[in-house]
């Protein structure tokens, strides 16, 4: 069952984040994940918690795969520097 990481963010150091993107795809790609959708928040449609300005939903195989890449050493030195490059909220989903 495919699970599926939702990122909402707003960069805060443009010149960390433009450095860390192609290497944050690649270490994406690496693991089994894409990129289903990257940019800009369109409307809010409900709640009173204003979202940030930019989203994204990352796709992988399975709850385990995506567990796995946020949790691999490969991406921990590019997680650091991200936490660094936007302030974000992510979470994680598994497909029916």
């Amino acid at each position: 069952m495919p699970a599926f990481v939702h990122i909402n963010l707003r960069v805060i150091d443009p010149a960390k984040q433009a450095a860390l993107a192609p290497r944050f795809l690649a270490a994406l790609e690496e693991a089994g994940g894409r990129i289903l959708h990257f940019g800009p928040v369109a409307r809010v449609l409900e709640g009173d918690d204003a979202p940030l300005p930019l989203a994204g939903v990352f796709e992988f195989s399975t709850l385990a795969a995506a567990l796995d890449f946020y949790g691999s050493e490969r991406y921990a030195p590019i997680k650091a520097e991200r936490q660094e490059a936007q302030q974000a909220r992510m979470f994680v989903v598994e497909g029916g």
